[in-house]
């Protein structure tokens, strides 16, 4: 059924619910036009069905031979060097490099790697992604604190006041790859067997590599303050971060950083980050998110000092993205292992950007003279 039967069928309806109206209200000749006005709707609707059900049944159906071609059949096929269909060429656009021939990674290939990617730790997910096309380019962010407007009277001159200066940030995009052989009996598999290679191999990789980048330009100019407990870190989110800051602020830590921080407790011995209903896998220091990475991606400076970063990691970081990832295949390099070599690229930068919308700094268990706090805090006879 139609948008146009549909509206049909509503007018009948509702005409023949007002001709019932009429006719037992002893209107005869009123009832009787709109039993006429009825059934011309009938005839309009019944046309309208005919012609819809002709139409329908004249659409050319698919054939049932036919086959649709996937990202993950094509990469395999080229990889093992067959002849690809129409409508498998149609899905890969090749650049010819200075290394060789690379394809664009097609676009159901494409969204399997980034689905394949929210089942990992990823700080790029807690800064501002920035797609582009260039290799380089800038961005100038303004400088200085806002001092308001002038007062003035009619004839005066306005003063200028505390002049804005900017400052220029420049991207430059490198490229990052992976090479890692694949079993050609896999390949044979097509999809079972590159997922799953593009899920160990190029994904894990990948977010190690970004997110290295990301925290190297979070820290980039920055001295480290040093936090001792949590209420020192509850002071300097009162006092050293702007509150505008606070708005879709996170704490981001590795999990040295997040057993010193879930190991205090209050004074009667309960755990002072709380528990976030919202997502039942994380916790909340002072209503923020606290995000843990692993030590391995997020070192310690060291022993026992852990690095933390707490405000808006959104306006503090830009991750340039060059979408679309790229590929290229080797099957000489491990010919005698029966092995096809396959190389993956991903494009970008990191640059900081408003570096006052968040502290850097590093986080160490928080020390007292109260042994009794101490074991509280769950050290024992460690007593700082």
């Amino acid at each position: 059924m139609n948008k146009k039967m549909r509206e049909l069928l509503a007018k009948i309806k509702e005409k023949n619910l007002q001709a019932r109206n009429f006719q037992n209200e002893g209107k005869v000749a009123e009832a009787k036009q709109l039993i006429d006005e009825i059934k011309n709707l009938q005839t309009s609707y019944e046309n309208e069905k005919a012609l819809f059900e002709m139409e329908r049944d004249n659409v050319p159906k698919e054939p049932k031979n036919k086959t649709t071609a996937n990202g993950f059949s094509v990469m395999a096929k080229i990889a093992l060097r067959k002849k690809l269909t129409e409508a498998e060429n149609a899905l890969v656009t090749g650049t010819n490099g200075t290394d060789g021939e690379n394809f664009l990674i097609p676009e159901d290939v494409d969204t399997t790697i980034r689905e394949l990617r929210k089942t990992y730790m990823s700080a790029k997910d807690l800064v501002t992604v920035v797609p582009t096309s260039s290799l380089t380019g800038s961005f100038v962010f303004e400088k200085g604190v806002p001092t308001g407007l002038a007062d003035f009277e009619d004839g005066d001159t306005i003063t200028e006041g505390t002049k804005p200066s900017f400052e220029q940030k420049k991207f430059q995009v490198t490229h990052k790859g992976k090479v890692f052989p694949i079993s050609n009996i896999l390949l044979e598999s097509e999809k079972a067997g590159l997922t799953s290679y593009l899920n160990n191999w190029f994904v894990k990789n990948s977010i190690i590599s970004e997110n290295t980048d990301i925290f190297t330009a979070l820290q980039n100019g920055k001295t480290a303050k040093a936090i001792k407990g949590l209420d020192e870190l509850k002071s300097s989110i009162n006092k050293d971060l702007d509150p505008s800051a606070r708005i879709g602020a996170v704490i981001v830590t590795n999990q040295t950083g997040f057993d010193i921080m879930d190991s205090e407790k209050d004074a009667v011995g309960r755990p002072i980050l709380k528990e976030d209903y919202v997502t039942p896998t994380q916790k909340l220091f002072q209503g923020l998110p606290v995000i843990v990475f692993p030590d391995a991606q997020l070192p310690n400076t060291k022993a026992g000092q852990a690095p933390i970063f707490y405000g808006n990691l959104k306006a503090g970081c830009y991750f340039i993205d060059r979408k679309g990832y790229q590929f290229a295949v080797s099957t000489e390099y491990q010919f005698g292992a029966n092995m096809t070599t396959m190389r993956v690229i991903e494009s970008y930068d990191v640059i900081q950007a408003d570096s006052s919308t968040y502290i850097y700094g590093t986080i160490t268990a928080a020390g007292c003279n109260d042994k009794s706090s101490c074991i509280m805090n769950g050290r024992g006879e460690e007593c700082p």
